[in-house]
């Protein structure tokens, strides 16, 4: 039986072995030379975790807030720094989906089973 770390880790050399994962480096260290794009960035990502945490604690996002993150998009849009590396970022998270779905696979199928005994179930009771 394989050693499921040996795989992850063997997973993680890949990734930083992907063209994409150097694009978003490359990315990223021009955001970190560029002022403008640095401080909209930081802003950003202050802005996000506080929506994140008004989420979590169950908070609803007010007009304002949604109005808010929807200005400092099109202004990060806005910014050929920042729009290469929300690009980047993209390219290289559709790896990171791939990864994901392959891995969750297995557990889906165990419980798809469970969801088709619990319709046939469902089906059975109908008939009768």
């Amino acid at each position: 039986m394989a050693n499921i770390y040996d795989t992850i880790n063997q997973l993680e050399r890949d990734i930083r072995e992907l063209d994409a994962y150097d694009a978003l480096s490359e990315a990223m260290d021009k955001l970190l030379n560029d002022d403008e794009a640095r401080e909209l960035y930081i802003n950003f990502r202050n802005y996000q975790t506080s929506v994140q945490t008004k989420m979590q604690l169950g908070q609803e996002l007010s007009e304002e807030d949604v109005k808010k993150a929807e200005d400092m998009q099109k202004t990060l849009a806005n910014n050929a720094v920042l729009s290469e590396l929300m690009q980047k970022e993209q390219q290289l998270n559709q790896y990171v989906e791939d990864v994901n779905q392959a891995v969750g696979r297995p557990i889906r199928e165990i419980y798809d089973r469970a969801n088709q005994a619990t319709k046939l179930s469902s089906e059975d009771k109908d008939v009768e």
